[in-house]
């Protein structure tokens, strides 16, 4: 009985002791082996006895995940993220000056444990940054610098842009429309299948969505000399416009005198002597109607009409308000 007393004595401080041994090594190792994904984020698993980064493993979605101590988990941001970086750029003429891109991307989930390995955490300094700036540089070298301050620099982005996301440049970065299906992938994960089978995408890490040109920075007396160039050119414009309006207005008066000249060609044989003379009478028979006094000028010459010039009213009130009179002198006799 002693026996039995003595062999759960030990049995139980044995099961203590483990306890309490694996108790502190859950809180000293608490960190390396309780491990959580934030939101918008994806993990990608390295393991110290089973090969490192395996490609063909799937990543760790988000969510609290129990890990082995000496394996790691890194946790990369899967939503859409932006940058400002700066550029020294010559244009075609041999201007040489700065220029900042804005330049948006997201990681690819699919092919996250790819960019892991090839890259790291890094990638933004080690891929995307030089790679922007390689194309950047080749294509601003294709151009004046005046295109780059004008409103046609969209085009110089937009083409940046489709040179980084070109299969034929095999850089790791594609266009983010190339993102596998949400849907598709979850399902293919739960059926065994790797992320990089199920979306058919094996190269490209990152999904760039757009490149913008932000700022030119010149020095002060090239943007002096192209603004006075741009000035120039407008005015030139507007004399242009007012070459133009001047000759629709030529065109405008043409017709106009063409109409007239019609017109007069119209009704010129139409009118006679005799019509000229019946009008100078009408004329005359209303201008005797008028009850004020007339001196009437009989016309010369054959045919010729009286002229009517009018007189002053014989009954013109007197103004009331003017003063009287005086009186006569009286006679000096």
């Amino acid at each position: 009985m002693r026996v039995l007393r003595a062999m759960f004595r030990r049995l139980t401080a044995g099961v203590i002791f483990t306890l309490l041994v694996g108790l502190f090594v859950l809180v000293v190792f608490w960190n390396r082996t309780v491990l959580s994904v934030p939101p918008g984020s994806v993990g990608v698993m390295w393991y110290l006895f089973f090969g490192g980064t395996r490609l063909t493993s799937p990543v760790v979605e988000e969510g609290l995940h129990l890990t082995f101590p000496w394996d790691r988990l890194y946790i990369y941001d899967a939503r859409l993220q932006s940058r400002d970086e700066d550029f020294i750029v010559i244009s075609q003429d041999g201007l040489q000056f700065r220029m900042t891109l804005t330049f948006r991307w997201r990681v690819n989930p699919n092919t996250t444990p790819a960019l892991q390995k090839l890259y790291g955490p890094d990638y933004l300094e080690s891929l995307l940054v030089p790679e922007i700036g390689s194309v950047t540089r080749e294509i601003v070298s294709r151009y004046d610098v005046e295109m780059l301050v004008s409103d046609r620099r969209s085009i110089v982005g937009k083409e940046v842009y489709e040179q980084l996301v070109s299969r034929a440049r095999a850089n790791g970065i594609g266009a983010e429309t190339a993102l596998g299906d949400t849907k598709n992938m979850s399902h293919a994960r739960a059926n065994g299948i790797s992320a990089e089978t199920a979306s058919g995408d094996t190269k490209n890490v990152i999904m760039l969505r757009d490149v913008l040109i932000r700022e030119v920075d010149l020095p002060e007396q090239l943007q002096k000399a192209i603004s006075n160039k741009l000035e120039q050119a407008q005015i030139v414009g507007e004399y242009k416009y007012r070459v133009e309006r001047e000759r629709l207005e030529s065109q405008r008066k043409a017709v106009e005198a063409e109409g007239i000249r019609n017109f007069q060609e119209t009704v010129t044989p139409a009118i006679s002597d005799s019509y000229l003379k019946w009008r100078g009478i009408e004329a005359t028979m209303e201008l005797s109607k008028s009850p004020n006094s007339k001196v009437v000028i009989i016309g010369s010459g054959q045919g010729g009409l009286p002229v009517i010039l009018d007189g002053f009213d014989r009954q013109t009130p007197v103004d009331q308000g003017a003063a009287p009179a005086a009186p006569p002198p009286p006679d000096s006799r």
